[in-house]
C-alpha cells in the first residue's frame, strides 16, 4: 500500500521499439498536499516546444507574457517568488522579473515538474507560489551507445532549430553530451502585422559524466554553456514605437557536481550534496528615436555582469512509527553588476550613470521537514520549519551624492503543514497550510532595469514580505477521468508590488516598487484528462485533456480603527480566466508504425492589465486561439523516426500575450523531424 500511494495516475504507453506514444497529455501525483504536475519528454516534443515558456503554458496557472524571452508567471506571481532548480539546485539570471529559462534546452529534459504551491521549506525561500523543477535525462537509463537527432522550422518567423543528444551508458559510468542551434527571424502579429526588431540566436552545448557504484552512490558533473544573442524585443513593447531594446550578447555557462549516497540501511537512508556555479553576461542597448525626425536620440547601454554559486545539502532518515525526516542546508551567494553608459546624440555627451557593482545578495539557511502516514495508511501528513539569514547589498555605486553603497541584512523564516486523505482507493482530499518570507533584493531594491513592457526603477526602502497560504483540493479517478480541482488563497503583508508610475517624466511606460501594506490573490485551477480506447478499433485510442484557470488578486486597504476592508484595487497584471481543452485521435497501425491527430483550443476572457484605465493604463481584450497537430511515428531496423506537424492560432486573431503592449505571435505552422538511435 505504501508504494501504491507513492505513484502516480496509470499512464497508458504503447512501445513501438524505441519510440514511445504518450496518452495522457499530464501525468498528475495523487499524494502531495499541492496539486503537481509532470510534463514528460514525450509532450515537449508534441509541442515542437520552442522555449521553457513554451513547454509550461499548458499547466494549470501558469501564464505566458511575452513570445520568446517570457517571465515565468504562476498563480499570477512570478520573478523572485517562484523558484526555479535544474536537478535541485537554484536557478536565477540577470533579468528584472527573475529566471526567464531562455538559456534552457528543453529537449535535454528527462520531464519539467510544476509543484503549485508554497515550498519554500525545502527548497529555499523564494518559493512563494511554487516550483518549476527540470531533470535531466538519466544517463543510465539505456546501456551502449544511443542518441537522437531533432530539427524543426516554424513558417511564421523563420525559426529554424537542429540539436543532436549523444550517451554513452556501461554498468559504473555514462557520458553525455548534447548540442543544438536555433534562429529565429521577426515575427508576423496577428493578421500580418510584422513585428520589427522581434529576432533571436541561441546556441547551446552541454557535458555531463557519471559514476555510481552498485547503485548506492552515485557522483554527476556537468558543465553547459549557452551563447545567446543578438536577439531583440519588439517594437512597441513598452508603449512607445521610439525605443527599440536589443541585446547584442547573453551568454551564460553553468557547472555542477552531485554526489548521492543511498544505501536505505536502518535509520539513515540517502544523503545528497550539491555544489554548482553560474557565470552570466548580457550587454543590453535601449536605443529612443525622436518622433519628429526618426534620428538616434539617446541610448542606454548596459552590460549586466552577474555569477552566483551555492550549495545544497540535504539528509533523509527513516525513524519509527513510519516517520521519514528530511534536514538539510543550503544557500547561494550571488552578485551583479551593470555598469551603465548614456549616449545623448543630440547635444553629444556621454556620461556614466548611477550604476551597482558588486551588488547581489548572500543567503543561508537550514530546514527540517518530517512525513509519515496514519497506521491504516489512509492519511498522510507533512510538517517543516525553515530560517534563513540574507545580506543585501547595493556595491560600489558611481554617483555624485554617495560614495559608499547602501546594505541590509534582514533574516525570515518559513512554516509549512499538510495532510492528504484517501476516502476511497482513488479519490484524495488535500489540505496545506504555510508561512512564506521573501527578501527584497539588489535588482529590486538599488537598480534600473527594461522589464518586458518598459523600465523599472529600484526603491532601498522596501521590506522584506510575509504571507500566509492555503492551499485545499481533490484529485484522482472517476471512472477513467484523471482530475484535479485545488482552490488556493494567499495573504500577504508588505507584498512587494511593480507599481505603474504615471508621473516618472519617461518616455513609454515605467514602473518601480513599493511595498503594499496588504495584499490578497486567490484562485481556483481545474485539471482533467481522459482516454477512450477501442474507438471503431481495438487500435485506436482517442485522448481528451482540458484545463481551466481563475485568479484574482486586490491591495487591501483596511479602515482606521478597523480591521474589516474598506475597498480594495486590482493588483496589476494578474491572469484573467482562462480555459484550454484538447482532443487527440491515434492510431496503432503495427508494432512499428502509428499515426495521430488532434486540436485544441485556449480562450482568455479580457484583462485590465496595468493601470486604471482613467490613469492611462490599457485592457487586454479577450481572445480565443485554435492550434491543431498531426504526428507519424514510424520504427524500421532499430531506429525510430517521428514527424510531427503543429499549427498555432490558425484562424489569425489579434491577441496579445501577457506584460506585453504588442499583438502576439500571428498564425504560425511548426513541423519537426526527430531521429532515435
Amino acid at each position: 500500500m505504501q508504494a501504491l500511494l507513492g505513484q502516480n495516475l496509470p499512464v497508458d504507453t504503447v512501445v513501438l521499439g524505441e519510440v514511445e506514444v504518450l496518452a495522457p497529455v499530464q501525468r498528475r501525483l495523487l499524494t502531495g498536499t499541492v496539486s503537481t504536475g509532470v510534463i514528460p519528454a514525450e509532450v515537449i516534443h508534441e509541442k515542437i516546444a520552442s522555449s521553457l515558456i513554451d513547454a509550461l503554458e499548458e499547466t494549470p496557472g501558469i501564464t505566458k507574457r511575452g513570445e520568446y524571452h517570457s517571465p515565468l508567471v504562476l498563480r499570477g506571481l512570478g520573478g523572485k517568488r517562484l523558484l526555479v532548480v535544474k536537478d535541485g539546485n537554484r536557478r536565477m539570471g540577470n533579468f528584472q522579473g527573475g529566471f526567464m529559462g531562455q538559456n534552457v534546452n528543453v529537449y535535454d529534459m528527462e520531464k519539467v515538474e510544476v509543484i503549485r504551491g508554497p515550498a519554500s521549506v525545502r527548497y529555499g525561500p523564494g518559493a512563494v507560489t511554487g516550483i518549476i523543477s527540470l531533470t535531466t535525462k538519466s544517463p543510465f537509463a539505456r546501456q551502449g551507445f544511443h542518441g537522437s537527432a531533432m530539427t524543426y522550422y516554424g513558417v511564421n518567423n523563420n525559426e529554424r532549430s537542429v540539436q543532436t543528444h549523444l550517451n554513452m551508458a556501461g554498468f559504473d559510468h555514462a557520458l553525455s553530451m548534447s548540442l543544438r542551434y536555433r534562429k529565429a527571424d521577426d515575427y508576423v502579429a496577428g493578421r500580418g502585422e510584422k513585428m520589427r526588431n522581434s529576432f533571436f540566436e541561441d546556441k547551446d552545448a552541454r557535458l555531463s559524466y557519471s559514476w555510481e557504484n552498485d547503485r548506492y552512490v552515485r557522483l554527476t558533473v556537468e558543465s553547459e554553456v549557452h551563447v545567446g544573442g543578438p536577439w531583440g524585443r519588439p517594437a512597441g513593447f513598452n508603449g512607445s514605437t521610439q525605443t527599440l531594446v536589443s541585446n547584442p550578447d547573453d551568454d551564460t555557462w553553468h557547472s555542477a557536481a552531485t554526489l548521492v549516497w543511498a544505501p536505505y540501511l536502518g535509520l539513515f537512508r540517502k544523503a545528497e550534496l550539491s555544489l554548482y556555479f553560474d557565470n552570466d553576461r548580457r550587454r543590453q542597448l535601449t536605443d529612443t528615436y525622436d518622433t519628429g525626425s526618426g534620428r538616434l536620440s539617446y541610448r542606454q547601454d548596459v552590460r549586466y555582469r552577474n555569477y552566483y554559486g551555492g550549495w545544497r545539502e540535504m539528509v533523509e532518515l527513516s525513524l519509527p512509527l513510519g516517520v521519514t525526516l528530511f534536514t538539510g542546508t543550503d544557500g547561494v551567494h550571488y552578485r551583479i553588476e551593470s555598469p551603465t553608459e548614456l549616449t545623448d546624440y543630440f547635444i553629444g555627451t556621454r556620461i556614466n550613470n548611477r550604476v551597482s557593482k558588486n551588488a547581489g545578495i548572500s543567503q543561508g539557511g537550514i530546514y527540517v521537514e518530517a512525513e509519515g502516514q496514519s497506521s491504516d495508511e489512509r492519511l498522510r501528513w507533512r510538517a517543516g520549519i525553515r530560517t534563513d539569514m540574507t545580506r543585501i547589498v547595493e556595491g560600489n555605486v558611481h554617483d555624485t551624492t554617495l560614495v559608499e553603497g547602501r546594505h541590509a541584512t534582514v533574516s525570515g523564516w518559513n512554516a509549512t503543514t499538510g495532510v492528504v486523505y484517501r476516502f476511497v482507493p482513488s479519490l484524495f482530499l488535500s489540505l496545506q497550510l504555510a508561512r512564506s518570507c521573501r527578501m527584497p533584493d539588489a535588482t529590486e531594491m538599488f537598480m534600473i532595469a527594461s522589464a518586458s513592457d518598459g523600465v523599472v526603477y529600484g526603491n532601498p526602502d522596501l521590506n522584506p514580505e510575509y504571507g500566509i497560504s492555503v492551499d485545499a483540493g481533490i484529485r484522482g479517478d472517476i471512472y477513467g477521468v484523471n482530475f484535479d480541482l485545488t482552490a488556493f488563497c494567499n495573504f500577504f503583508n508588505d507584498f512587494i508590488s511593480q507599481e505603474y508610475w504615471l508621473n516618472s517624466g519617461k518616455k513609454g511606460i515605467n514602473y518601480t516598487y513599493l511595498n503594499v501594506e496588504k495584499a490578497r490573490i486567490a484562485g481556483i485551477e481545474f485539471s482533467a484528462n481522459k482516454e477512450f480506447s477501442g474507438i471503431y478499433h481495438r487500435a485506436n485510442s482517442l485522448v481528451w485533456d482540458g484545463m481551466c484557470s481563475y485568479t484574482v488578486g486586490d491591495k487591501i486597504e483596511d479602515a482606521a480603527g478597523s480591521s474589516e476592508s474598506s475597498g480594495a484595487t486590482p493588483l496589476r497584471n494578474i491572469p484573467p480566466f482562462n480555459t484550454r481543452h484538447s482532443l487527440t485521435f491515434k492510431r496503432l497501425l503495427s508494432t512499428s508504425v502509428s499515426f495521430g491527430i488532434g486540436g485544441d483550443i485556449r480562450y482568455y476572457t479580457k484583462q485590465e492589465r496595468i493601470a486604471p484605465v482613467e490613469d492611462g493604463g490599457y485592457v487586454s481584450p479577450a481572445y480565443c486561439l485554435f492550434g491543431a497537430s498531426a504526428m507519424l511515428s514510424v520504427f524500421y531496423r532499430n531506429v525510430g523516426y517521428m514527424f510531427r506537424l503543429r499549427g498555432e492560432n490558425l484562424a489569425d486573431n489579434r491577441y496579445r500575450p501577457f506584460e506585453t503592449l504588442v499583438y502576439g505571435m500571428g498564425r504560425n505552422v511548426k513541423l519537426s523531424l526527430n531521429v532515435q538511435f
